[in-house]
């Protein structure tokens, strides 16, 4: 499959570009088991974690956590002397994430995170949204981003809906997750949300997932077939364990999955290819010019058993 390196109706907008070579976004979700949202208003520096508030974070060097700033829902700082936080962690036993409101008093960041339980004061967490609208890091998640957390803000009433800072993948821009679900999603827009959020057709994975935060690249690709094959249903299922063994030269790796479900136990078997490199455009200049290039993953084969 060839790039257009080349079409200038594009003006090198990283995330109309990437769209228009076709580029499948499966497999470019980060991978973590904690999410650590941190209330700070807007504007933020391109790095968020040069923030004041997440300098405790920095020092204790947090394994498989993402550091996330998010718009206060008022638009202003939290309550009273505290900061208002959300502490997404996976579950060992569902798999899922579970999550936490506190009111953080100043400097105590870093203890929350390493045991929030310990919180008389937390909340449990609504299920959410995150949507990427950090213009500093990406100029597509500003404007597309941005304009689409203020278009679904307030479309489901049980689902709370934030703009954050860097998703990563921002040449799929608007980015997001969903939890509880722990997802991944690229190239949104209000219809593919909605179906998203309400499970009202089809999972729209094709041209719009990312993959499961709880996976690593080659595995996600894998996962997205028994998404696919399942449906919505896929998330009564709960995986068990994850094999990845990349082949010499890395253009190749063979995954192996396991799940328990509402029938019992499953497994799978797949090989999953490197399609190609992509450009990473830097937006706004053309692809000539990007500093870098992601593997795009596709499926050879899977066998489930």
């Amino acid at each position: 499959m060839s790039l257009d390196t080349t079409s200038p109706t594009l003006s090198h907008r990283c995330a109309p570009w990437t769209r228009a070579q076709g580029i499948d976004p499966i497999g470019t979700a980060p991978t973590c088991d904690t999410l650590v949202l941190v209330e700070v208003p807007p504007p933020w520096p391109r790095d968020v974690t040069e923030l004041p508030v997440f300098a405790g974070l920095r020092r204790r060097g947090l394994r498989r956590t993402r550091l996330l700033a998010v718009r206060p829902a008022d638009g202003g700082p939290g309550e009273g002397s505290g900061t208002r936080v959300t502490v997404w962690r996976r579950d060992a036993g569902t798999g899922r994430f579970a999550g936490t409101d506190h009111l953080v008093p100043a400097g105590h960041l870093a203890d929350l995170v390493e045991a929030p339980e310990a919180d008389a004061g937390r909340r449990e967490a609504p299920a959410e949204v995150l949507l990427c609208g950090h213009g500093a890091r990406d100029g597509c998640c500003g404007r597309l981003g941005t304009r689409l957390v203020l278009d679904v803000a307030a479309a489901w009433p049980d689902v709370r809906v934030r703009r954050c800072s860097h998703t990563s993948g921002h040449r799929f821009a608007p980015t997001g997750f969903t939890l509880p679900d722990g997802r991944a999603w690229g190239f949104l827009d209000t219809g593919t949300l909605d179906t998203i959020v309400r499970r009202s057709g089809p999972p729209p994975l094709r041209g719009h997932y990312r993959g499961d935060l709880a996976l690593d690249a080659w595995a996600q690709v894998a996962e997205r077939e028994l998404f696919e094959r399942f449906g919505w249903d896929w998330s009564a299922h709960r995986l068990t364990s994850s094999r990845t063994e990349i082949a010499p030269g890395g253009r190749s790796a063979a995954v192996e999955l396991a799940w328990h479900g509402p029938h019992g136990p499953g497994a799978a078997t797949a090989t999953v290819d490197l399609l190609r490199d992509v450009p990473v455009l830097v937006c706004g200049r053309p692809p000539e010019a990007a500093e870098k290039t992601a593997p795009e993953l596709a499926l050879r084969s899977i066998a489930i058993r």
